[in-house]
């Protein structure tokens, strides 16, 4: 049997006629050494590697070299294009779409053994969107990449900067998913970025794909902002999913978090020190009027005098979305509108989530003074 030789390439031309909508000039098989292997930059919406070695059943699979580890995917661009955040690429780069968490464990001397060469099989693409299908291919969503991981890689394909860790690791995805659906419901569906797809040309998991994309790139100045609000006034434990979701919805519609809002987050947060350096604590009581900060934080404690009091007794569930996102919205918009200190006996009179509809159909701020510019 004939052996390969090292830096040559064996065409494999493709026709997969109708089956797809993906357009690939040929695929190409070689050996290369694995210096050069890894010399190839990452896909541009690679996850991130560093986040997906800190799993240990990832990084003990790959310190150790199997057979299966030899073989790595690569992708080519066969025609000049331009990458939807304005960046060019010119016919003939190349990237590893496939094994860069292996290129990591190798230039880090990670594997108890290295690979003189591995076989590489190259997919060549006229389009970068051809390639990102590829990609998507090897990386599914439901299974090798969590949604989180999704999102990381859109960012850095974006070359994004985020400061809070929960941010950078793209914890935000499902305060993401519920922000399309309570804002964009016609483009995102009514699950938002769980969504499926109802076009039989495209696979739910690329669908997924495209509407995360599409999802990040379009709430990225909000997604910025509400990272940098925490990173700056502190995060608390109870800020979950569905507090985020406010803070995203909040964002969207008011354009900015003025200091009454940054003082509650501050508050909530136990970073606001008082004359004294001590935190600044936030009074509450079972009945009776309370701040903004009040209210959240007795509805983070349970600390009303009878359960059936609760706000949100779904949180951390579906449900809990519908009743938690409108409770939290309408506090901190009571801050920005009316002071953090202004106390009330009770929330929205005609309640929370119909003052929420309300509250989502104002044209947003940015909208606002897009519309005043012209």
């Amino acid at each position: 049997m004939k052996q390969l030789k090292v830096g040559e390439w064996y065409s494999l031309p493709v026709n997969i006629g109708d089956c797809s909508n993906i357009e690939l000039d040929e695929i190409e098989i070689g050996l290369i050494s694995r210096a050069t292997f890894l010399e190839l930059p990452q896909w541009i919406t690679q996850r991130s590697v560093t986040n997906r070695l800190k799993k240990k059943g990832v990084l003990d699979h790959l310190a150790k070299l199997f057979p299966t580890h030899f073989i790595v995917a690569l992708a080519e661009l066969t025609q000049d294009d331009i990458w939807e955040d304005g960046r060019e690429f010119d016919a003939g780069t190349e990237w590893t779409i496939d094994a860069n968490s292996r290129g990591h464990i190798w230039r880090n001397q990670m594997s108890d053994k290295l690979p003189d060469n591995v076989l590489a099989i190259k997919y060549k693409g006229k389009s970068l969107l051809d390639i990102r299908s590829i990609y998507w291919a090897f990386d599914n969503p439901t299974a090798a990449e969590v949604a989180a991981e999704v999102v990381t890689g859109v960012l850095r394909s974006l070359n994004a900067t985020l400061y809070t860790k929960k941010f950078q690791s793209g914890q935000f995805v499902t305060a993401l998913s519920y922000t399309c659906m309570f804002d964009n419901a016609t483009v995102y569906g009514d699950r938002g970025l769980w969504t499926d797809s109802d076009d039989d040309t495209i696979t739910n998991s690329e669908y997924k794909r495209r509407m995360t994309s599409l999802a990040v790139q379009q709430y990225l100045p909000t997604i910025t902002a509400v990272d940098e609000l925490l990173h700056k006034h502190g995060i608390s434990k109870d800020f979950d999913q569905t507090f985020i979701t406010a803070l995203f919805l909040f964002h969207l519609k008011m354009g900015v978090f003025d200091d009454n809002v940054v003082r509650v987050i501050r508050l909530l947060a136990e970073t606001q020190l008082d004359s004294d350096g001590e935190k600044e604590g936030i009074a509450t009581t079972k009945t009776g009027a309370l701040t903004p900060q009040g209210w959240i934080k007795r509805e983070n404690e349970r600390g009303y005098e009878k359960v059936d009091q609760i706000k949100i007794p779904n949180r951390g569930k579906i449900d809990g979305y519908y009743e938690g996102v409108p409770f939290f919205c309408y506090w901190l918009y009571i801050a920005s509108t009316d002071g953090y200190t202004k106390k009330q006996k009770s929330g929205a009179k005609q309640g929370y989530r119909k003052w929420f509809d309300d509250f989502m159909s104002r044209t947003p701020v940015a909208k606002l003074e897009e519309l005043l510019t012209k």
